[in-house]
């Protein structure tokens, strides 16, 4: 009777061993399969004519706009794309807004041999991966990892690109990743958005954006999945 009831004991451990050894791991596979990364393309692009007779000749909503500061239709004293404003995380909050504008209105000694232009990122609900700390947030390559590492930031103007190299974006001259997060109440979903700044900063291009929907999970900038 004593051997029977040793043998019990001893199978009711192994049992007990081999599901506690067992469960983290499903968790973690659990955990796994409710990662989401949210993509969509935008392809959204913003042109400011530098040419006078150019603007006049156009009939976009960017260069009616420019075309009506310059008649002196309108009231605004900066020739600007205006802002274009997304949501990117399915809410009604508009998270980050671009612009092009002209900075002989704030410089107007500026060379005439500099590019007098500059395309900006202004984030509205959301924080910018900004290493420089002084609003030129970094211009990510493909696949570099996006996380809390690094100085995140929210100014409310901060240039792409503009005159003498100052912009990462404008120095690349081609597509490179502006990382995202969300501030969740302390924690953070992570994300990037992809971007084309011209040589001379007159077009930016915002052609589509991601986010992990895991809360503190990294991304990789152009990660799809």
């Amino acid at each position: 009777m004593k051997t029977s009831l040793k043998l019990l004991l001893s199978v009711f451990i192994l049992v007990v061993i081999f599901y506690s050894c067992d469960k983290p791991e499903n968790s973690e596979l659990e955990t796994k399969s409710e990662q989401e990364i949210v993509y969509q393309t935008t392809n959204r692009e913003l042109v400011l004519q530098r040419s006078v007779e150019a603007i006049r000749n156009s009939d976009d909503e960017i260069s009616n706009h420019v075309d009506s500061i310059i008649s002196g239709y309108s009231n605004a004293d900066i020739i600007s794309t205006g802002e274009k404003s997304f949501n990117l995380d399915r809410d009604s909050i508009l998270d980050i807004s671009f612009d092009i504008i002209d900075l002989n209105h704030y410089n107007t000694n500026l060379p005439d041999t500099l590019d007098s232009l500059a395309a900006r990122v202004h984030p509205l609900n959301i924080e910018l991966l900004d290493n420089s700390t002084w609003g030129y947030p970094d211009a990510l390559e493909f696949n570099e990892e996006i996380n809390e590492n690094g100085h995140w930031d929210s100014h409310e103007n901060n240039v792409l690109g503009t005159f003498l190299g100052i912009g990462e974006f404008g120095i690349s001259s081609g597509e490179r990743y502006l990382g995202i997060r969300f501030n969740r109440d302390g924690h953070y979903n992570y994300g990037w958005i992809k971007l084309y700044c011209s040589q001379h900063n007159d077009t930016l291009i915002i052609i589509d954006f991601a986010y992990n929907t895991v809360l503190d999970s990294y991304i990789k900038a152009g990660q799809l999945e």
